[in-house]
């Protein structure tokens, strides 16, 4: 066998061994994706996971490695509404035509999720306040939204917003889609996975709210490329005040933490603090 011939064969089991490797990668993801916990999971995110689990561990506990991270990312233990029961509640509000109607529905719907049901509590000096910093925007990002678009009725915006929201999960994209129809927005709520998948798209503000903390956490610190890499004016980025789980006071942690996250920028940066929640308002100039 000449030079060339056993080039041609490194060559050719190298990509057998390749194409062994990504079919085993897909035999994973699929596992992952049939079970009921992780169904309506974004595939791109379990896919990129197991990848990066991928050499690491023996596939038993590699699956279990990636399952894990992705309860850590996922958080299903924040709560998520009966999405076909919150549907038709949603269509019926609508339906009444009264404003009041549709806000006691959309609230009811937030109270289903730890995060946002802590924002109910503020939720009507909440807005008010950031866009006294940022101005009323025209078009906004929703970073990692989870039920978030659904306090739109307490924004104070016209319907001609451009309201772009990002979530893996795919059954909660699909139902803020129906939201924003119902309420005259265009249905720009996506599927992706902005850890991997940085926006493309432009707007006056982005909202990041009560999850960089997490996503430094989950996503090996890629918060402050995903800050950089977003397309808007103002960043709106916040923190719990208090622990979900312990009760203790987080104020001071995140008061300290997020400036040295994005020190060196020269952003801008006015603080709001609520009861529940730490907003800085970050002006990227």
């Amino acid at each position: 066998m000449n030079q060339v011939q056993r080039q041609v064969r490194r060559t050719s089991e190298s990509a057998s061994h390749q194409d062994k490797v990504e079919q085993e990668i897909e035999t994973i993801v699929a596992s992952i994706k049939r079970s009921k916990k992780y169904r309506d999971v974004y595939e791109g995110t379990i896919r990129e996971l197991v990848r990066d689990e991928f050499g690491k561990r023996k596939r038993k506990v590699l699956e279990k490695a990636v399952r894990k991270r992705l309860h850590r990312i996922v958080a299903p233990y924040v709560g998520d509404p009966n999405y076909a029961k919150a549907t038709v509640e949603l269509e019926t509000a609508f339906g009444s035509g009264g404003e009041d109607v549709v806000r006691e529905v959309c609230a009811r719907i937030l109270s289903s999720h730890a995060s946002a049901r802590e924002r109910l509590q503020i939720v009507d000096r909440f807005y008010t306040e950031i866009f006294a910093i940022t101005g009323k925007p025209k078009a906004i990002l929703d970073i990692a939204c989870a039920l978030n678009p659904l306090t739109f009725p307490w924004m104070g915006l016209p319907s001609t917003l451009e309201y772009h929201a990002y979530d893996i999960h795919e059954r909660r994209i699909d139902f803020i889609n129906t939201f924003f129809a119902l309420q005259g927005l265009p249905a720009l709520a996506k599927v992706q996975d902005v850890a991997f998948d940085f926006p493309q798209e432009a707007a006056d503000v982005a909202f990041f709210l009560k999850e960089l903390h997490r996503f430094e956490q989950n996503y090996a610190k890629r918060g402050l490329a995903l800050l950089d890499a977003l397309r808007a004016r103002y960043l709106v980025v916040s923190f719990p005040t208090v622990s979900l789980h312990s009760g203790r006071s987080l104020t001071e942690r995140y008061r300290q933490f997020f400036p040295e996250l994005i020190a060196g920028r020269g952003w801008a940066i006015e603080e709001i603090e609520f009861e529940t929640e730490l907003v800085f308002c970050v002006d990227k100039g």
